[in-house]
């Protein structure tokens, strides 16, 4: 009876012993599967793309969970799940992505065509849409709105280093920038861009011991540009978060003792304060974060005035064009400032006609 039970026992370890060593095998068989499955998605994610987005490779999938189920119902339904996940994430990735062909296609072009010029399609993305990178492929530049040629083309014309043809200008930065880009780029050389980028000084009201000059010395360096002038304080954008930038107050605390380092203390500013730190600024509708215009996806939902020293009192265009607001301050124009003006003879009145005109042409539609 004794050797009956201890044989018994024997079985049954015999018997774990193979479930543990099917299990086993079962866990290697499906470890590999997914290692498999992974350097398919990583070495030829072409694959993974036509099968998820294509009616063949749709039927192939379909196929699979079949015969899978026909052979055990449980791996069946996991592997159909599995599947179902996949598919799910494939279509969101093809909402928010370009495509395998059109993104291989636009780098080839671009390699023909600027070959020196690094082009990251994750920035592009965020930037620019599949349209758009289809009209790019087919005719070897992006598409522009009449506004946006005609902005880059005042912006040409403003250029005092640089002296272009405004249309073949235009035509070589169609090759590179999509519209997105140029009006980011625009944006950025105004006084409002400068303003989000570099800041603004504004004087503190008790002053600046650590920073003023001792009696007797001359200001010439700091009046002429020579010299950065430290005593007031800046109030820029913080984009240490760039998909959140925030504003601060930046003030200046002399050098350092041991090293004689700038050393400086940094503030967080209410962007409700602004029209009461710095003198000129003012919210066109509510008060909002201005920094939103610089973020790594622009939020250009932050409209104000900036009036700064030596430059003109109106919203500089491009904004007024992403703003959707007109900032002309006249209903109408006088008369002989609609006739053409030598800049050569009259360049001050010249330049009050470019700068009316523009604000009855950039007015970003509805």
């Amino acid at each position: 009876m004794k050797f009956e039970n201890i044989k018994n026992i024997k079985n049954i370890k015999n018997i774990k012993n193979i479930f543990n060593d099917e299990n086993k095998t079962k866990l290697i068989g499906l470890l590999t599967i997914l290692i498999g499955i992974w350097l398919v998605l990583y070495f030829i994610p072409e694959v993974f793309v036509s099968l998820f987005n294509t009616l063949l490779g749709n039927l192939i999938l379909i196929l699979i969970v079949l015969l899978v189920y026909a052979n055990n119902r449980m791996y069946g339904l996991i592997s159909g799940l599995i599947l179902l996940i996949l598919y799910r994430f494939s279509q969101l990735s093809k909402k928010e992505k370009f495509t395998t062909n059109s993104e291989r296609d636009f780098l080839l072009i671009q390699n023909t065509i600027n070959r020196q010029k690094v082009f990251d399609m994750n920035v592009m993305n965020s930037q620019a849409t599949q349209e758009e990178l289809n009209y790019f492929n087919k005719n070897g530049m992006w598409p522009w709105s009449q506004d946006v040629i005609e902005l880059y083309h005042e912006a040409i014309k403003r250029n005092p280093y640089v002296r272009s043809e405004p249309k073949e200008a235009t035509n070589y930065a169609r090759r590179i920038y999509n519209e997105a880009a140029i009006l980011r780029l625009l944006s950025y050389q105004t006084k409002e861009g400068q303003f989000l980028l570099n800041g603004v000084l504004v004087k503190d009201p008790s002053g600046n011991k650590m920073e003023e000059l001792p009696s007797g010395f001359g200001n010439f360096p700091y009046e002429a540009g020579l010299i950065e002038n430290r005593v007031d304080d800046i109030i820029k954008c913080n984009m240490k978060d760039e998909a959140n930038p925030s504003l601060e107050r930046i003030r200046y605390t002399g050098k350092g003792v041991i090293f004689g380092e700038q050393t400086e203390k940094v503030t967080p500013v209410d962007y409700k304060d602004l029209e009461k730190i710095i003198p000129g600024f003012t919210f066109l509708n509510k008060p909002c974060n201005p920094c939103g215009g610089i973020a790594s996806i622009p939020d250009y939902s932050c409209a104000y005035r900036l009036r700064v020293k030596n430059k003109p009192p109106f919203i500089s265009d491009v904004w007024q064009y992403l703003w959707g607001i007109n900032d002309n301050p006249l209903e109408s124009q006088p008369a002989f400032l609609t006739q053409n003006i030598n800049p050569n003879e009259f360049p001050l009145l010249s330049e009050l006609q470019t700068e009316l005109q523009k604000q009855n042409r950039y007015q970003k539609p509805n």
